[in-house]
């Protein structure tokens, strides 16, 4: 991999694109979330496949309050490749929402459609705790500080009318879990599924996933297009029936520095059926992995060259 080796030579003052030990090995560090949390998970899995499986290759798993650090890191030059919500990829291009004030992010190109996870609020049986309304003058956790699940939580609350109406808490994913099972919130809001948090309590206290109104979800829907009502089955949470839920498309991203070659490699690799397979053992989501390069591109960000390269070689290009 001489051309990688130079590539990572010549950016080794740019960025965390660095030479390891080995003269053609590439450091790549790649930023999901908080352990508990979704992203945490798939990138760990990912990371320690490719590493193993293309040891030219160094995939660094970086622990991160998740989309919305995970963008705004890649924006500053401190990741190489992150798990972001499609509207964080959006709005980074303005600047406005979280991203308001800063730096545009036109250094981001797409890589693969990764899930697509919905928002909701958790309680435990017996809360007394049955709708959204109800979570008037309760304690609720929105998810990490800088954290996509709080950008989410936070709209759906405002959309619904609820913001100013609950009393919010800001912990990783863990914390919260175990929180709502010792009672000292109420209720816990997620962003995917299945979470690791929510999962265990499912199967130790029993979970509650609170349904949203024909109303409510109409409100979400109109004050944020980027979401869009689908069923969360039932298969997903023990004694959780199937609900309808907003849902988010989520994208694995890299910096426009990443060598083409390199991206190119790790999706051939990645989308290997016996790989794939052991991907989605890792975390589910990984099994929605996905091109879906026209809904990317229509952010107004271009897919990298190296997944350009191999989606087109694939037959599966769309624009």
């Amino acid at each position: 991999m001489r051309f990688v080796a130079l590539v990572a030579g010549v950016l080794a003052g740019l960025g965390l694109i660095q030479p390891a030990a080995a003269q053609d090995k590439l450091n790549i560090a790649w930023g999901g979330s908080n352990p508990g949390g979704v992203m945490y998970y798939m990138v760990g899995t990912a990371g320690t496949i490719i590493s193993e499986k293309l040891p030219q290759y160094n995939i660094t798993q970086v622990t991160t309050g998740g989309s919305t650090e995970n963008a705004k890191r890649i924006i500053k030059g401190e990741l190489d490749m992150g798990i972001v919500y499609g509207a964080h990829v959006f709005m980074a291009q303005k600047p406005e929402g979280p991203f308001e004030g800063g730096a545009k992010g036109t250094m981001f190109r797409g890589v693969a459609k990764a899930y697509k996870g919905p928002t909701y609020f958790v309680t435990l049986p017996g809360s007394g705790i049955t709708k959204i309304s109800d979570l008037a003058g309760k304690k609720v956790a929105l998810g990490p500080p800088g954290s996509g699940t709080v950008f989410n939580c936070s709209n759906i609350m405002r959309a619904t009318g609820m913001l100013d109406k609950i009393q919010p808490s800001m912990m990783t994913f863990a914390d919260a879990g175990r929180a709502l099972g010792n009672g000292q919130i109420d209720a816990l809001c997620q962003s995917s599924a299945p979470a690791a948090a929510v999962k265990e309590l499912a199967e130790t206290k029993g979970a509650v996933v609170l349904p949203y109104s024909a109303d409510e979800m109409g409100a979400i829907t109109a004050t944020y297009p980027f979401y869009v009502p689908d069923t969360m089955p039932s298969t997903t949470y023990k004694g959780v029936p199937e609900v309808k839920l907003p849902y988010l498309t989520v994208y694995w991203v890299a910096h426009e520095r990443v060598p083409a070659q390199a991206v190119e490699d790790i999706l051939e690799l990645v989308y290997q059926p016996d790989i794939k397979k052991q991907l989605a053992a890792g975390h589910k989501a990984w099994g929605q992995m996905e091109p879906d390069t026209k809904n990317f591109l229509s952010l107004g960000v271009p897919m990298h060259p190296g997944a350009v390269n191999y989606y087109k070689k694939k037959g599966v290009w769309q624009e």
